[in-house]
């Protein structure tokens, strides 16, 4: 089978997303709340879902990804109801982290992409169901490294383009947020040209007027 993602297409995503988020380390936010590990290094709480191309890579580097062992009926149900492009899998946890190492899933953590109708990620929003947990969660676009906010949305169409099935995913959850009377968390957005806003539900002007943050990336 022909991959999707090639072993140069990783490293150029995993390249563009090396640059550091923010100037802190946000991790030692968290960890002192979460028994001495960040939320996102807690694979208890935050599963990561590696593309099964990129598994197939890291295992070529070594072991330092491993698949989910199933031992229970709701680790057999989540493996089962997973696309059929997607791998879940554990890694050695923060004491053994190796940053060049980490999936595609922990750097764009806790993000995930804000698409327009025809699929053109727009910007990036927080993850809904992360709103409790993340000491991230809501915070202003300031505190975020404008080259990774910028990096981030191109990866995240290049991965849209690349999984038909994730775009039909996000154009859906997009538009859930749309509906929801513009509660969409914070929002780090492209630059919205008079092209650009043609392809966007009507909507989307009441949801930039309810708190989201523009940027010319």
């Amino acid at each position: 089978m022909k991959k999707k993602l090639t072993d140069e297409k990783l490293k150029h995503l995993y390249r563009m997303l090396s640059v550091r988020m923010t100037d802190f380390d946000c991790g030692k936010w968290c960890a002192p709340r979460n028994n001495g590990i960040p939320y996102c290094c807690d694979g208890k709480k935050v599963l990561p879902v590696l593309f099964k191309d990129e598994y197939r890579w890291h295992r070529q580097q070594g072991g330092f990804w491993h698949k989910l062992p199933v031992k229970t009926k709701a680790d057999k149900r989540l493996v089962e109801e997973s696309c059929s492009y997607n791998v879940f899998a554990l890694c050695p946890g923060v004491r053994d982290c190796r940053r060049t190492l980490r999936s595609l899933t922990c750097r764009l953590f806790p993000f995930e992409p804000f698409l327009d109708s025809r699929g053109s990620v727009m910007g990036l929003v927080y993850q809904s169901s992360e709103s409790g947990s993340c000491p991230l969660m809501g915070k202003p676009q300031h505190i975020y490294s404008r080259k990774y906010i910028r990096n981030a949305i191109r990866v995240w169409q290049e991965l849209v383009d690349t999984f038909p099935e994730e775009k039909d995913l996000y154009i859906r959850e997009s538009r859930k947020r749309i509906s929801k009377g513009g509660q969409v968390y914070t929002v780090h957005i492209n630059a919205l040209s008079s092209e650009r806003q043609d392809t966007c539900p009507g909507d989307i002007t009441k949801t930039i007027e309810t708190g989201v943050f523009l940027s010319n990336v």
